[in-house]
């Protein structure tokens, strides 16, 4: 059998790779796929998010896939050959991950590489702040750099003199990658999935140690605190406490489910730096416990202070 395709959706926190997958599993396509989901904090809010769910979904939380739980990928690779049932796997990276380690996985563990075989990198952008990104973070600049597909997401956030300065610099900074302008992360797929597009040797002239394992790759500049609340939220309040966050603290993603106050249906909260949305989602199960679920991902967060002005929003 041909080994099994393998795409990494990767980019900076809240470009939207998230969007990305879910818009690919609804999609009229002739693949089965199977997802791993990786996320920094404990509280998975992604793999919830995952709307497509007759697609195998394995979540990896608490963790990067490029430094602490490699072996947990390549026991969850392991685990979805085993069980078998899809012929595409999609691996969504945390918004932090260098995606070069995650590669790395498929190249160097010969346990894999007759079963799999690595696609293509996909980086989604957000085009309204991506250039602050790259000033202010390295990885933001290895995922644009490691991509074979780089998707200028959010296109309706920016004009098009913007559209044309992102373009060049990511050519600058990638020659080899194809770009996209997306709304949405919606992209034509026929251009994206089971192309062997990833060219070992592009990726080695941009990174002489792109296959160095030994390399240390950390994020200390980056935290996250997730919190699980039983009381229900005043939405008023909640929305208050959004708008002062995004004035005091350097928040570059927020994300979770709310239990708001007298109401019948769990609220999804998406936050992109300064831009919050809170919207309805289903209603809560009969016996289902209702509670708020919330990831906050940033720069010298203080959880104490956090979690003292989220509570202050709570019934």
């Amino acid at each position: 059998m041909a080994p099994i395709p393998v795409t990494i959706l990767t980019g900076f926190l809240g470009a939207g790779k998230t969007t990305l997958l879910n818009y690919i599993l609804k999609q009229q396509h002739d693949y089965k796929f199977a997802v791993i989901v990786n996320e920094v904090g404990k509280i998975g809010i992604d793999g919830m998010l995952v709307e497509n769910q007759k697609e195998e979904v394995v979540e990896m939380n608490n963790g990067c896939l490029c430094c602490t739980i490699r072996k947990d990928l390549v026991k969850g690779v392991q685990n979805l050959l085993k069980k078998g049932g899809f012929d595409y796997l999609l691996i969504e990276t945390t918004g932090i991950a260098d995606p070069g380690p995650v590669a790395q996985t498929f190249l160097n563990i010969p346990q894999l590489q007759q079963l799999v075989r690595l696609d293509s990198i996909i980086t989604v952008v957000d085009s309204e702040q991506i250039e602050k990104q790259m000033k202010e973070t390295e990885t933001a600049r290895d995922q644009v750099t490691m991509a074979d597909f780089v998707l200028l997401n959010k296109t309706d956030l920016v004009d098009e003199a913007r559209l044309q300065k992102l373009e060049s610099l990511v050519a600058e900074l990638n020659p080899h990658a194809q770009t996209f302008r997306t709304s949405q992360s919606q992209a034509n797929l026929k251009e994206l999935l089971d192309m062997n597009a990833f060219k070992l040797d592009q990726k080695l002239a941009a990174d002489p140690e792109f296959l160095n394992e030994l390399r240390q790759r950390h994020h200390h500049d980056i935290n996250s605190f997730s919190f699980e609340l039983d009381r229900p939220v005043n939405v008023e309040k909640f929305e208050h406490f959004v708008q002062e966050l995004s004035e005091k603290e350097r928040i570059y993603r927020s994300k979770g489910f709310l239990h708001i106050a007298g109401n019948p249906r769990r609220a999804v909260f998406h936050g992109v730096n300064n831009r919050f949305t809170i919207l309805w989602d289903r209603l809560w199960e009969k016996n289902e416990k209702r509670s708020s679920q919330l990831v906050f991902i940033g720069r010298e967060i203080q959880e104490s202070r956090l979690r003292s002005q989220i509570e202050s929003c709570l019934e």
